[in-house]
């Protein structure tokens, strides 16, 4: 793997594509308590793993149209939200690339404006019960589906034991109802089957953000299908192993 530059990120919150007014991220990542268990006897610290956590810091230029920066970030009657906020960031532009996806309480949100400065915004997203998750992207960044069909097949390299939570962003759809999917194989042209489904949505619930955990083994090829009678689905999808 090569050097990230830090071009072609995009930040999705809760079905939107927050990417065209943030500017910046920070601490998009998991972080893990270590409790100290020095002894009389130890002539070196020694510590012990506590209690998992994660965060993503945004900033951003303030936008106040539909599904952008400001609503998004206000989207409780205008106070920060209070139910738990799915948040993906993909790191690059191809599916099989990394990503960073996160289930978190919205900590603050903050509206500056220095002098001969465009109004700026900052917000915390902090963990709730989890810390952050790496994985990979099965879309290229965002993906449009007309129709129902199938995505790119990602290769993994190798297959897993553990389980699995699945991030899926739906940010608009034109019409009908769309069922995504996330399948697996033990080959790249071998048969796939469903590993991860992602709850129905309608062209009225959208856009939507949905985070779900599996148990059990995971292949090493994988893929998205969409189902359903629906046109112009663009989600964006990611698979953390666990």
């Amino acid at each position: 793997m090569a050097k990230e530059s830090g071009l072609n990120v995009r930040l999705y919150v809760m079905g939107n594509d927050l990417s065209g007014d943030a500017n910046a991220l920070d601490g998009a990542g998991y972080t893990q308590e270590l409790m100290d268990t020095t002894c009389l006897e130890n002539a070196a610290m020694t510590r012990m793993v506590g209690r998992a956590d994660g965060s993503i810091g945004v900033s951003g230029y303030f936008d106040n149209a539909s599904n952008k920066i400001h609503a998004t970030f206000s989207s409780n009657s205008g106070k920060l939200p209070t139910a738990d906020q799915v948040v993906l960031v993909a790191l690059s532009s191809a599916a099989g690339d990394p990503s960073v996806g996160i289930s978190a309480k919205e900590a603050d949100y903050n509206v500056s404006r220095s002098q001969g400065s465009a109004m700026t915004v900052s917000s915390t997203f902090s963990g709730n019960g989890m810390g952050g998750e790496f994985g990979q992207m099965l879309t290229a960044h965002d993906d449009t589906h007309s129709s129902a069909g199938s995505g790119s097949v990602v290769d993994s390299g190798a297959s897993s034991s553990n389980g699995a939570s699945g991030y899926c962003q739906i940010m608009s759809l034109a019409s009908g109802s769309v069922i995504v999917k996330i399948q697996e194989a033990t080959s790249s042209g071998g048969t796939y089957s469903d590993l991860i489904t992602f709850s129905t949505v309608a062209a009225a619930g959208a856009p939507s953000a949905e985070r779900l955990v599996m148990s059990g083994s995971v292949a090493r090829y994988l893929k998205v299908i969409t189902t359903g009678t629906f046109s112009n689905a663009k989600i964006a999808v990611a698979l953390c192993r666990l």
